[in-house]
């Protein structure tokens, strides 16, 4: 629902400011490449909303830049304008939906795509050259194994950047033979002032619950369409459930509110608080009474379970051409039958 982007200029994003709890990996990079001790894969991974995609991309402006600094790339020279104007010849990014200020990842990572990538690998550039391998858990088994053999028979001057949000779909065997970069533990402490520069403490500290502790999420949750739309939802859900809202009306409304992707995010975000009221775990939604507008509504598991199976179903037959007013149909037919 948040991309780890936080900026919303793609080439801005090469030269902002660096994270607060990204010093650590900064200084282990900046530090290895003046040794000339940099490996030549490096693994950016973690949940999403921590921030990785921007590190990753801060550090390609630092690697390409002629006039480099220990505090990032100069903004200025060639490298860097060619970076702004997203024609850099010295950088690939893979799979070509990806890249800067792109939410991309939603198709695997084929052998062609590393086919391409070991060509471009071969070719002269004007110093180092980079490839951005981003959503690298979605690679086939046959694109890991090839990509394996770049691994194992680096070029000198070629470094390669993986991100991944979930890193235990990577292959034993890459995770390896890369560098993990010391991006995804935040201290709540530094999360939490952090987030006071932006909004109140209280605020801050619920934020970051919702989004299990992933602070650029945290961040841009306020700024999300959705958000201000989960009490809505609830009472959406509860309508439907108790047969006061036909699931046509509702597929109607929700149409012209949110956009699906959008609707889907909300769905999946006060899912996961109404497994929490059924399992009476404490609630994250502190600021809405969950169990309050449930009332005397029975919540169980098949119910949820299917709800979230329809949700999978669905956010898969969009990518396959499914009409958006079909999904809403089918979302609001499955809440209102369990």
């Amino acid at each position: 629902m948040a991309d780890d982007l936080s900026h919303s200029s793609a080439a801005g994003v090469y030269f902002a400011p660096l994270l607060p709890w990204q010093a650590r990996a900064w200084q282990q990079l900046t530090g290895q490449y003046h040794e000339r001790h940099l490996p030549h894969g490096l693994l950016a991974a973690g949940q999403q909303g921590i921030g990785k995609r921007a590190f990753v991309w801060r550090f390609v402006a630092y690697l390409l830049c002629h006039h480099r600094s220990d505090d990032g790339a100069c903004g200025q020279c060639q490298s860097c304008q060619w970076l702004k104007a997203g024609t850099h010849p010295d950088l690939m990014v893979l799979p070509e939906s990806a890249g800067v200020g792109a939410d991309g990842g939603e198709e695997s990572i084929k052998i062609d795509d590393i086919r391409q990538l070991q060509e471009y690998s071969q070719t002269k550039g004007h110093g180092v050259k980079i490839i951005v391998l981003d959503y690298a858990d979605t690679l086939t088994i046959g694109a890991a194994n090839a990509l394996l053999k770049t691994l194992e028979e680096p070029r000198e001057g070629i470094f390669l950047l993986l991100i991944s949000d979930n890193p235990a779909r990577l292959l034993p065997t890459i995770k390896s033979r890369v560098q993990s970069l010391p991006l995804a533990h935040i201290e709540q402490a530094q999360a939490l002032d952090y987030l006071g520069q932006f909004m109140p403490s209280e605020q801050a500290g619920l934020l970051l619950a919702i989004s299990d502790g992933a602070v650029v999420q945290a961040k841009n949750l306020l700024d999300a369409a959705w958000f201000d739309k989960r009490l809505l939802w609830l009472k959406t859900f509860v309508a439907l459930r108790t047969g006061m809202r036909l699931p046509t009306a509702a597929s109607d409304y929700w149409q012209k509110t949110l956009s699906l992707s959008d609707f889907i995010g909300l769905s999946r975000l006060m899912l996961a608080e109404l497994w929490r009221v059924y399992l009476a775990l404490p609630r994250l939604h502190t600021d809405i009474d969950t169990p309050k507008l449930l009332g005397d509504l029975p919540i169980h598991q098949n119910q949820l379970d299917n709800l979230l199976a329809v949700l999978d179903d669905v956010q898969l037959s969009v990518r396959q051409n499914l009409q958006e007013k079909l999904a809403f149909d089918k979302i609001m037919l499955q809440i209102a039958t369990g």
